[in-house]
């Protein structure tokens, strides 16, 4: 059963600690609470309970967390394998039953909800007859709104209006390709200047040849397929980059990896949960990504730790375009890494 929000609702927002995606959440809790909600995010002791929703302790810790913080309406999400993380909510929810947790059955909990991958997603409204919002990653801020139960009067006005701007962007969209307009696109011709598509190769001289021959903007995309198979993803990927590189289309293929390529790169990751892009994790299938990629210039997200070591790796594989200077997160202050912000500062 859904029940409609009242002004007194508490959202409560909790993922396990194995994942380390938290830019959704917070989004989210800034549009809750721009719309009057107060929001709690789960500390790092309650995360790392989610982990293992089967054992009783920790369910005791979720449910201490949910009861101390007046929680009535439940966020899960999970951004790694869509298997684990249906199957990790799964278990929460079936231990919130157990419990007597939900409002029909005289519980705090009026909404429980999951964000994860498609597929989870997917899974997810499956096994719970759909009575689970879930949220995919591809909602619009209004969007999100709607399915979380915020009345449209709740919403500020230039929220309202930004949801009107996203919604005609997507309709332009949809009408264009309906058309078949885009197939008579043809890609720019960028080469013409000495280092185009080589090892010296730089983002600079491509873009100042770019204005020279009037062919701006350069064109980035960030790709990284996620397989329970590693080497299953990593062969995808590459035929991916191909393919890409034969199109023409794009100067710059960003490389999504893994959160094991951020935090365990070039180590043994027997035993270790991993996801979110594609898991590359030696220096010799970096350089494999730029032979594939010629001519595109190529990039990727920083590291974790071993900064300065994993940056020279970048430079000599891939010739990275351009690097990601993570300052003030993939530190300790957002989760995402073991250091403290001045070490994370030291090694850039």
């Amino acid at each position: 059963m859904r029940y409609p929000l009242t002004q007194e609702e508490v959202f409560g927002f909790i993922h396990p600690a194995v994942d380390a995606h938290t830019l959704g959440i917070s989004s989210v809790a800034q549009l809750l609470r721009d719309c009057g909600y107060r929001v709690v995010i789960a500390d790092a002791q309650v995360c790392d309970a989610a982990n293992h929703p089967a054992y009783l302790h920790n369910v005791e810790l979720v449910v201490q967390w949910i009861r101390r913080h007046g929680i009535t309406r439940l966020g899960f999400s999970y951004r790694l394998d869509p298997a684990e993380g249906a199957e990790r909510f799964g278990r929460l929810l079936h231990q919130l039953r157990e419990r007597r947790m939900l409002a029909e059955q005289g519980g705090p909990l009026r909404g429980v909800y999951f964000a994860g991958l498609p597929a989870a997603c997917e899974r997810v409204a499956r096994e719970h007859d759909d009575l689970v919002p879930t949220f995919d990653g591809d909602e619009t801020p209004t969007e999100t709104l709607r399915k979380l139960g915020v009345p449209p009067s709740r919403i500020p006005p230039a929220m309202t209006a930004e949801a009107e701007y996203d919604e005609f962007r997507l309709r332009f969209g949809r009408e264009l390709v309906a058309s078949g307009k885009h197939l008579q696109v043809r890609p720019p011709d960028h080469s013409g200047y000495p280092e185009f598509g080589g090892a010296q190769d730089t983002v600079i001289a491509r873009l100042e040849h770019a204005q020279r021959t009037g062919q701006l903007p350069l064109t980035r995309a960030h790709v990284g397929p996620y397989l329970p198979d590693r080497e299953a993803a990593v062969r995808l990927f590459l035929d991916w980059t191909r393919e890409l590189a034969r199109t023409g289309f794009l100067d710059v293929l960003s490389i999504g990896t893994s959160q094991l390529s951020q935090s365990h790169f070039g180590e043994d990751w027997t035993g270790l949960p991993n996801g979110g892009g594609v898991p590359l994790r030696s220096a010799e299938e970096f350089r494999q990504v730029w032979l594939a990629a010629r001519p595109m210039l190529v990039r990727t997200y920083a590291g974790t730790r071993n900064i300065p070591q994993l940056a020279r790796t970048y430079e000599q594989t891939i010739h990275i375009a351009w690097h990601a200077l993570s300052f003030w997160w993939f530190c300790q202050i957002d989760g995402r890494g073991p250091c403290p912000v001045r070490q994370n500062l030291e090694q850039h």
